[in-house]
Formats: C-alpha cells, sequence, structure tokens
C-alpha cells in the first residue's frame, strides 16, 4: 500500500460522522472527563473525512463554558511541525539548504561551524541544551525577565558548543531540545524576512481557511473561544495557569488552534498542497546519529508503531493545555486532541480511537 501522502485524498470538508464509531468514543470520555471539569476537544479524520469531532468538559470552569469541536487551545509542542515544514517550504525556494550550518544564517552562531546543522537542528541532534528545563529556565528569566529570540541566539552564541547538558558534539545523540527549535523559529524569521506570525498567516493559514489558528499571544486574551488552561495545587483542585515568560518565543511551539482547523491541515498535507511529496518524506523520515541509530524524531513528529500499523505523533504541554496529534503512515486515519485537562493519557485515548475505527 502507497503512503498516505503519496495518495490523491481531498482536503476535509464535509463531515460524515459515523454514528456508531463516536458512540463508542463518547463512552469511553465519559469515563475519563467530568461534565463540570477541564475537558478536551477531538476530531478523527478518515480518508478524508471527518468522522469524529466533538466537545467534551468544560473550556472556562468559572463561567461553565463547554468544549466544542471550534474550542481554541494552545498546541504547545506540537507546533513544532510548523517549524519543521516552514523550513522545507524555505527549502524549497532556495532559500537555504538543509544541510547549511546554523551559523551560516544566524550570524552570532557562525562559531559553531559546519557540524551544527539545520536538518540536525530539525532533527535534535544538534547538541544545543534546553534552557526550558528547570535549571536554566530560572537563569533565564533573571537575566531577560521575558526573552525572546534574539535573547536565545545570544545565550547560544556565549555558551559555544556542544550545548547539551550531557556534552555530546553535533550528531553524537538525540536531545530534545526546545530551544534549538527556537533557533529554528528565528531562521525563518531572517531567511524569509517576516515576523513568526506573518509567515505561517501568510503562507499556511490564510490560502487553507485556518481561521482559528494564530501565533500571537495577545489575541488569546481577546477571543472568547479561547480555552483555559489549567494544572493541579497541592490539593488536587484544578487552577489556572495564566501564562508564562517563554511565551514570546517562536519556533518550539507558539500556536493557537482548534481540532476543526487541524482538519483542514491534516488535508493539506495529504494532498501536498504545502510541500512536495518528496519533502513530505523528509518530514515522516526519521532522522539517524552519527553511528546511523535511529532517532525516531523528523520535522516535528515522533515514529512509533501500534500493533504493527507505523505512525507519526507529537504531543506538547504548556500553560494549562495539553496536545495530541497522530497520522498513521500507511493507512488514512489521523487523531487530533487539544485539552486543558492536566491528567489525559493520549497514548490511551489514540489506541481507544485506532480501535474503534480499525
Amino acid at each position: 500500500m502507497a503512503p498516505f501522502w503519496q495518495r490523491p485524498l481531498p482536503v476535509p470538508k464535509e463531515i460524515r460522522l459515523d454514528e456508531e464509531g463516536s458512540a463508542q468514543i463518547d463512552d469511553y470520555l465519559a469515563e475519563q472527563i467530568e461534565e463540570s471539569g477541564p475537558g478536551l476537544a477531538l476530531a478523527v479524520v478518515e480518508s478524508g473525512e471527518v468522522v469524529h469531532a466533538a466537545g467534551y468538559g468544560l473550556a472556562d470552569l468559572r463561567n461553565g463554558r463547554p468544549v466544542a469541536p471550534d474550542t481554541i487551545f494552545h498546541l504547545a509542542s506540537c507546533g513544532k511541525q510548523f517549524t519543521g515544514l516552514g523550513i522545507l517550504m524555505l527549502a524549497e525556494a532556495g532559500k537555504l539548504h538543509l544541510d547549511d550550518p546554523i551559523g551560516q544564517h544566524l550570524a552570532p552562531l557562525a562559531q559553531y561551524g559546519p557540524q551544527v546543522t539545520i536538518r540536525r537542528l530539525l532533527h535534535h541532534t544538534a547538541g544545543v541544551r534546553d534552557f526550558y528545563d528547570d535549571a536554566s529556565y530560572d537563569k533565564v528569566v533573571e537575566r531577560f525577565g521575558r526573552p525572546t529570540n534574539a535573547d536565545v541566539i545570544r545565550l547560544c552564541s556565549e555558551l559555544g558548543c556542544p550545548l547539551a547538558e550531557e556534552r555530546v558534539g553535533p550528531g553524537e545523540k538525540y536531545v530534545y531540545s526546545n530551544s534549538g527549535y527556537d533557533l529554528l523559529g528565528a531562521l525563518i524569521e531572517q531567511v524569509s524576512g517576516e515576523t513568526y506570525h506573518d509567515f505561517f498567516q501568510r503562507r499556511v493559514f490564510d490560502p487553507l481557511g485556518m481561521k482559528d489558528t494564530f501565533s500571537v499571544p495577545d489575541r488569546r486574551a481577546r477571543d472568547s473561544r479561547c480555552a483555559i488552561g489549567y494544572g493541579l495545587d497541592e490539593k488536587d483542585e484544578f487552577v489556572e495557569e495564566a501564562g508564562n515568560e517563554f511565551d514570546g518565543l517562536v519556533g518550539s511551539g507558539s500556536f493557537y488552534t482548534t481540532v476543526g482547523d487541524l482538519c483542514i491541515y491534516d488535508g493539506a498535507l495529504t494532498a501536498n498542497r504545502l510541500v512536495s511529496a518528496a519533502s513530505m518524506r523528509q518530514i515522516f523520515t526519521s532522522g539517524r546519529t552519527n553511528d546511523g541509530s535511529r532517532t525516531d524524531y523528523g520535522f516535528g513528529w515522533r515514529f512509533g508503531d501500534y500493533q504493527g500499523m507505523p505512525f507519526a505523533e507529537h504531543d506538547g504541554a504548556w500553560i494549562g493545555f495539553r496536545s495530541y496529534m497522530c497520522r498513521y503512515l500507511e493507512r488514512p486515519l489521523s487523531i487530533f486532541a487539544l485539552s486543558n485537562h492536566p491528567e489525559i493519557d493520549f497514548a490511551e485515548l489514540a489506541n481507544t480511537v485506532t480501535d474503534t475505527y480499525g
């Protein structure tokens, strides 16, 4: 069977709900989410059609506002795939090459030399320290307050390379790095001459009609359909999480969206509307370390399998929001879940959905 990116499936426009399948999913989520607590929006695309789209629980506990398929959530680290996509769009336009050293485009990092490449940043094998860890986070905030991508570049330049805590060199080991993707966000701005927000708005969201997807944090406060993020306090009670000092950084995951918009995006990827089939194959091909070992990570996607069926997935967590995206690679099934509940088991949810439509 040909991989899904080679099959000309349509962009989902009509919702063809599978009532039996939806009832099974509803029963499962009724046991996971209380009607009066934080919730989740879920959409399932099968063979180019939306077969399930529903909301569970509340988007806002204070006002009792329920979650719906058009409720807006933070995409968290699932947004890394947009950064990977943007890099490939620029590569197809001849603006950069994936094996260019990052310092070729971001001058303060020229000292890194030829081994810290764009491709290795995408695959988390560049050896870049993650400033989002607890020890580094406090120091960055103390110095910069609300850091920008320029501040991340400055820190990386000062610290030199290799940067990872394990002190491994470029290509030696997979080390997940949010800050590495923030460098890629800065790269997109540098090479395109646009802000990160404008680049994706003009090249992805507006052309596809993804009207509820954006990367400007202050729109969250202006849009009444945005959910409130929740965490748990010491008494295991839900508390609002308003924001984070790193909210101004772009590249590692700065988007807000809905499951409805993700269904549109899924169809566009399937139909190769944003990048070529060759670029799609790169997106869903695992990176490798210097010794040839697979990292099981691509351009913002992790790889795995369920009952012998390979898939690409990613999850994320940020300011009380959690996200999950899964696309099977040898069958036309995709799963999108956005939540403000701190304890959803996305792996179990994805397996339940897969079994339902298997």
